[in-house]
């Protein structure tokens, strides 16, 4: 691509060869001008090489969004999750003839993060903060896209200062960080010092460890990578629990025999309902948000199975191309949670692992594999258990010659470095009488 080598790896076995086995070599990012150098000021942690800076970098980052962490913040994710199914609920009763659950989804995953950095949350998805939050992050990504970086693939572009594009980079990061600087001005300046991760990263500049910047960019791959990609699982989970009536009935029994139906499932829940950790490592595999890794990238020469591998070339993780390999899942174009019943282990756990026994591999490979997976497992089972706790889940699509709804089209993707399925419409029925009294109910 222009004077660039691009690898794709669509082989597990190739990916574990050398994004796991040869780390060292293959996980680095790739010095590309506009997003590293230009927007992120080579400020940020997901765009930064294997350098030292990487090195200082990763464990402030697990310190964020490690299982540690994580479970601390477990009860604050809960109760958004609870939220979540209250809203869902509302729009069930509001809207008869079905909705799009997607921006519902999107403001779940947009509150754990809020409350995570900032230690707030936005009401609802009528808030202006919502609204410019979502127009934002399509703008950002808009950025980052490849046929948006020529001058990373043909570098005498670059040189033309009549560069249209070049200026509304400039342009661009100068609002990413004044929008992420105003939330690191709001924990500064808040007086009842809440706990949250910016106010961390604040003590790491009186350490000198960071400055305020790298906090800007930090705060913003954290809130890039932890909400559209959480809420574009649960978006295509929907449509694929909808074109599967049956799927939902198996969920819907061990649900009721585990969790019975005076209560909401819960994380200590999880070991006993091996069908819905099915259904959600189904749905990474069978259409999960991201279709390629960000690009890994290799500095120096390097030999595989008799092919040359040159320096500086892009090593992509063809994540859809793996999770459709006929070899490794049988009946691929199926969504067929069955496959992975007796897999107890997390994809956290399996990630880092032999390849063989790997789930899925949404969650990327190697030394750069997702800061946040622990993160997104528990937001996933929270999600999908309690929304089939709460619903059932019926396709509300125009009906087809045969009398029936027609099937959701999970073929027809919209695409871009997060993939989300085209629109939809769903109706949200409650499963039984209990539904309304148990969300709603706070002393619960």
């Amino acid at each position: 691509m222009g004077q660039q080598y691009w690898i794709i790896l669509t082989s597990d076995k190739v990916a574990a060869e050398l994004l796991q086995k040869r780390g060292g070599k293959y996980s680095s990012r790739m010095p590309n001008y506009y997003f590293y150098q230009v927007l992120s000021r080579s400020k940020g942690f997901i765009g930064c090489s294997y350098n030292e800076r990487y090195r200082k970098l990763t464990p402030i980052m697990h310190g964020i969004l490690g299982q540690r962490n994580v479970k601390e913040k477990s009860d604050l994710i809960d109760l958004e999750y609870r939220i979540l199914m209250q809203n869902l609920y509302q729009a069930s009763i509001n809207i008869n003839d079905g909705f799009y659950p997607k921006k519902y989804l999107q403001l779940a995953a947009l509150n754990i993060i809020t409350l995570i950095c900032v230690a707030r949350r936005i009401e609802n998805i009528e808030d202006s903060s919502f609204k410019y939050f979502e127009n934002f992050q399509k703008s950002h990504l808009e950025f980052v896209k490849v046929t948006n970086r020529l001058g990373d693939f043909f570098p005498i572009l670059k040189w033309f200062s009549g560069n249209k594009f070049y200026n509304k980079v400039i342009e661009h990061r100068n609002t990413l960080e004044s929008f992420y600087g105003s939330f690191v001005k709001e924990v500064k300046d808040d007086k009842e010092k809440k706990p949250c991760a910016i106010r961390d990263l604040l003590n790491k500049v009186d350490e000198g460890i960071l400055d305020e910047l790298d906090i800007v960019h930090m705060t913003d791959n954290i809130f890039s990578a932890g909400t559209d990609t959480i809420s574009a699982s649960l978006t295509w989970i929907v449509a694929a629990l909808a074109n599967n009536p049956q799927v939902q009935s198996k969920a819907h029994e061990e649900l009721d025999r585990v969790v019975g139906q005076s209560r909401l499932p819960t994380i200590s829940d999880e070991p006993n309902i091996p069908y819905i950790r099915a259904i959600i490592k189904e749905g990474q595999r069978y259409c999960g948000p991201t279709h390629l890794g960000i690009p890994h990238y290799i500095e120096e020469d390097d030999e595989y199975n008799g092919y040359h591998i040159p320096a500086n070339s892009a090593v992509v993780l063809n994540i859809y191309g793996i999770h459709m390999d006929e070899k490794r899942y049988e009946n691929p174009k199926e969504f067929k949670p069955e496959r992975f019943l007796g897999i107890t282990e997390r994809s956290a756990i399996l990630a880092n692992g032999n390849y063989e026994n790997r789930d899925h591999f949404s969650f990327g490979a190697g030394r750069r594999l997702c800061t946040g997976i622990h993160l997104a497992e528990l937001e996933l089972l929270l999600g999908v258990s309690r929304l089939l706790w709460s619903f059932k889940i019926e396709n509300a699509s125009p009906l087809g010659k045969d009398g029936k709804p027609i099937p959701i089209n999970l073929d027809k993707a919209r695409l871009g470095i997060t993939v989300w399925p085209e629109e939809y419409h769903v109706k949200l029925v409650k499963r039984h009488d209990n539904v309304e009294k148990i969300l709603f109910d706070i002393s619960q």
